[in-house]
């Protein structure tokens, strides 16, 4: 159920009933010059309409923070660059007041790379405050399913073009997909670095992506998502 969509009422009869929350997290950024901007909250907002067609009776599904941070891709067009203290914080603060209503177990669902050092800050300053807390960082978490169906996956790749691509073929234009196959020997940061690895704001073969490997990749990860879901309602997180 989303959260948005109930009234304070209902809100008060779910909390009888279920304690998980699920809290999408994206970002506002160039994906190459052939994918939308928000490509990092349209996936999580697919997979979100998936999990509520498929457990909506289990969650409650949170309202969803579209912007993150983004330092490498700052000064592409489009990009909205929140400091990562700032965003971990606002994570936090959120995550705090859905536990004051009971919701004491969380389920963060990212789409954004960038936003992976905040949230597991956020995540462990949460689960000092008595919280369980997954994150799911779904390109990464998933990349054995993703890579039976892909050849490569990248920033605006064929992966994430892909998964694009299957919710709307319209919101890319594939004949400004590119391939960059660049890459940092170490993490590393210097001044130029972004236009220097990232051209056009893209890494991996957007060129080999495809509707079909989009819904591929739904079709594969909804599986796994579920069951991680139910180790979550469970508190069965460790495993041998």
């Amino acid at each position: 159920m989303y959260l948005m969509n109930l009234s304070m009422d209902s809100f008060r009869e779910k909390l009888t009933k279920v304690n998980i929350a699920v809290l999408p997290v994206g970002m506002i950024e160039a994906h190459g010059r052939h994918c939308p901007l928000g490509t990092d909250m349209l996936i999580p907002r697919r997979f979100m309409e998936l999990l509520e067609e498929a457990a909506g009776d289990r969650i409650i599904i949170a309202p969803e923070i579209p912007y993150g941070h983004s330092w490498s891709l700052s000064p592409f067009p489009g990009t909205l660059n929140l400091p990562s203290q700032v965003l971990g914080a606002y994570v936090y603060h959120v995550g705090l007041e859905l536990k004051r209503w009971g919701l004491d177990k969380l389920m963060i669902f990212n789409g954004h790379g960038g936003n992976i050092p905040a949230l597991r800050v956020a995540m462990e300053d949460l689960a000092a405050k008595g919280m369980t807390v997954v994150v799911i960082n779904w390109w990464q978490d998933f990349a054995p399913e993703i890579l039976e169906i892909c050849q490569g996956q990248g920033h605006g790749g064929e992966d994430e073009t892909s998964t694009v691509l299957a919710i709307d073929e319209d919101l890319v234009d594939m004949s400004k997909a590119g391939v960059n196959n660049l890459r940092t020997v170490v993490t590393a940061a210097w001044p130029g670095m972004e236009k220097e690895t990232l051209p056009f704001a893209q890494t991996g073969d957007a060129t080999q992506a495809s509707r079909e490997k989009g819904e591929a990749i739904y079709a594969c990860i909804m599986p796994r998502l579920l069951e991680l879901l139910t180790r979550l309602e469970q508190g069965q997180l460790a495993t041998k």
